[in-house]
């Protein structure tokens, strides 16, 4: 029926964007949370309790500190709490402060190695573990924990750094194509009946996902130079014209804010470009720009934040013959803060919003949203698998209104959506740098346009290899 291709690009869109939000996703909750260091803290089994029931205990330690200051137990006390609080200082002077009273002691130079590690000072925490390991009747833990951090420093002294994870798995949709589930639609006050082929449709893709990082060091107080690559390609078994492939590539520094007294916090300007090639012919490109913040608000906060502009180009083709009216800027602003409520459990609170201008008003758009969401991970209930499984589980709401009515839809209104949907994912090592993961997820679309109304439910499962 005529109109029913033009009026439902934001449908034949979502596959597209959908893809790139779900390979980010996957690669950022199970490849990287994989990628993380086996020397993280050591002591993250003790971060049980909140930052205020924590601090209410430094005061009391310090209290019987000053009563007694040759009470050594309570003082590596101390200096554990100040350091979970986040007051190195205070940490690093009870501990320095102990080995006056006692020469020698393996697991407290440990603890101050540990803390100049997180400081950066990497000469004075390799002091600190060489002595731990040259000391007489070291413990095995202690040996093992200092191995495992002077191995990490030797890695950060190369001025390159490299990570990498490769995603692959097979995911289930009841509406792959993101499209009505009625026949029967409104259309400039008459109703019409939609062919077969205009109505949401079941189907299965494999896909193939990558997320490259490499950084260098330049030398500028811990500046440096960061890229990053991501990459997606899905195969439909049916509904070959949502066939997916696209790339993007970021480029640029990351300047250490500490400089400015912003402790624990960067900030990273960078190009980028991206393509999409859908039904196996180019659809659209990208070239822009971005800043990205990461700053460590407290030790058990972490706000995440960016903010970019990108011209994109849109391709007609046969399939989409009329999508080169999408040619325009597109500006994005998405916002995690994050906090570990306890060792764990993390939850988080997004921010998204974004512009997207076209050609034509009712494909001008802008939108806004948000979500909450929690991390959990807990002991694996299979012995042979020794790491620890995580549950996400992500809730969403997005607003979103075009700029003036479809002429072919409505002559009067223009269009307006409400989207929201509702994840949870498993992730299960099978060891430190492979995992299988299952992802479930129900999205739901209501619109004032019913060629916009849809729902749609996925099932997914993944292995992921880290490098």
């Amino acid at each position: 029926m005529a109109g029913v291709r033009h009026t439902s690009c934001v449908k034949f869109c979502a596959p597209v964007l959908g893809a790139l939000v779900f390979a980010i996703f996957v690669l950022l909750t199970t490849g990287l949370a994989l990628a993380q260091t086996a020397a993280d803290d050591g002591q993250t089994q003790t971060q049980t309790q909140a930052p205020e029931t924590l601090a209410a205990r430094q005061q009391m330690l310090l209290e019987v500190m000053l009563a007694s200051p040759d009470d050594l137990d309570t003082a590596f006390e101390y200096a554990m709490v100040s350091s979970l609080l986040g007051d190195y200082e205070a940490a690093i002077s009870t501990l320095e402060r102990m080995l006056i009273y006692a020469p020698g002691l393996p697991r407290v130079q440990l603890e101050l190695g540990v803390l100049y590690f997180r400081l950066g000072s990497r000469e004075t925490a390799k002091f600190y573990f060489q002595e731990a390991i040259n000391s007489p009747n070291v413990p095995a833990e202690v040996e093992a924990r200092v191995q495992a951090y002077l191995t990490t420093i030797s890695d950060q002294e190369d001025p390159a750094d490299f990570r990498a994870a490769v995603v692959t798995g097979v995911r289930y949709q009841t509406n792959a194509n993101a499209a009505p589930g009625s026949r029967r639609v409104d259309l400039n006050g008459g109703t019409f009946l939609l062919d077969d082929t205009a109505t949401g449709q079941a189907d299965t893709n494999a896909f193939l996902a990558g997320r490259v990082q490499g950084s260098y060091d330049l030398g500028l107080q811990g500046d440096l130079l960061e890229a990053d690559l991501i990459f997606y390609s899905a195969r439909y078994a049916d509904i070959v014209r949502l066939d997916t492939a696209l790339a993007e590539l970021t480029l640029g520094p990351s300047i250490n804010l500490e400089r400015i007294d912003w402790d624990n916090s960067r900030l990273s300007l960078y190009a980028v470009a991206a393509g999409v090639r859908l039904n196996h012919a180019n659809y659209n490109g990208a070239l822009g720009f971005g800043a990205r913040i990461v700053s460590e608000v407290t030790p058990t906060m972490l706000l995440d934040a960016k903010a970019e502009w990108r011209r994109r180009w849109y391709n007609d083709t046969a399939e989409f013959p009329t999508v080169s009216d999408r040619n325009g800027s597109f500006w994005r602003l998405a916002a995690t803060l994050s906090r570990k409520m306890s060792p764990a459990v993390t939850v988080r609170a997004l921010l998204l919003a974004d512009f997207e201008e076209t050609k034509q008003e009712w494909t001008q758009s802008w939108e806004m949203g948000g979500g909450i969401g929690a991390t959990v991970q807990f002991a694996s209930p299979i012995e042979k698998l020794r790491q620890p499984w995580s549950l996400d589980l992500e809730a969403g709401y997005i607003y979103r209104s075009y700029e003036g009515p479809d002429p072919l839809v409505d002559p009067v209104l223009a269009q307006e959506d409400q989207e929201g949907w509702l994840r949870a994912g498993l992730s299960v090592p099978l060891r430190n740098d492979f995992a299988i993961g299952f992802t479930g997820e129900f999205r739901r679309q209501h619109s004032n346009y019913d060629l916009a109304t849809y729902s749609n439910t996925s099932a997914l499962i993944s292995l992921t290899k880290t490098f």
